[in-house]
């Protein structure tokens, strides 16, 4: 909103992000030594708290474009989720908020396949994001259910406990695709 790009797409913009955030910092530690209270950085609200921004600014300012034309609002330090992005580059991106938010932080990943598939690109996201000293952080992949067997677990074209195919208009629905998540 403030460079017409956000910090993952831009160097620039992760250097105003990052200077936000630490003069947030800054005063947040000058607050406490005043007034010795423990005052701190929190980067990350609540989803809900997101969303709920996000009405409002909607409600006051109309919809803009790339700020409020979306039903929720990026939260935290995030690189947009609408973003295509590699995991090594969103934990690259993101790691030195972590440091910035002693309140607290959380970094996640999505994962579009299923991780048991590709063990060392889970270990290498797992590895990427402790080494760079992110404190929180979260890895997400799907997981689909059996509407009939109650099976769990990755479903491609035919579930693999009953065999059972999912039909729509004649065509066989696949629901996901795979790919590696560090390419």
């Amino acid at each position: 909103a403030l460079i017409g790009k956000h910090h993952g797409e831009s160097e620039e913009a992760q250097q105003l992000g990052l200077k936000i955030v630490g003069h947030l910092r800054e005063r947040t530690d000058a607050y406490t030594e005043a007034e010795h209270r423990n005052w701190s950085t929190f980067g990350t609200p609540a989803e809900s708290t997101a969303g709920q921004f996000q009405r409002a600014n909607r409600k006051k300012y109309g919809i803009i474009p790339g700020v409020t034309d979306r039903e929720y609002m990026t939260n935290s330090s995030h690189v947009p989720v609408y973003y295509p992005i590699k995991a090594i580059d969103k934990i690259r991106i993101e790691a030195p908020y972590h440091a910035l938010e002693n309140a607290g932080h959380i970094a996640y990943i999505e994962m579009d396949g299923d991780p048991s598939k590709n063990v060392k690109a889970f270990e290498a996201v797992v590895r990427a994001m402790h080494d760079a000293n992110m404190g929180y952080f979260s890895i997400n992949h799907p997981v689909d259910r059996d509407p009939v067997c109650g099976y769990t677990g990755i479903i491609e074209n035919e579930c693999p406990h009953c065999h059972r195919k999912e039909v729509s208009r004649g065509h066989i629905v696949v629901p996901r695709m795979k790919a590696s998540c560090c390419e």
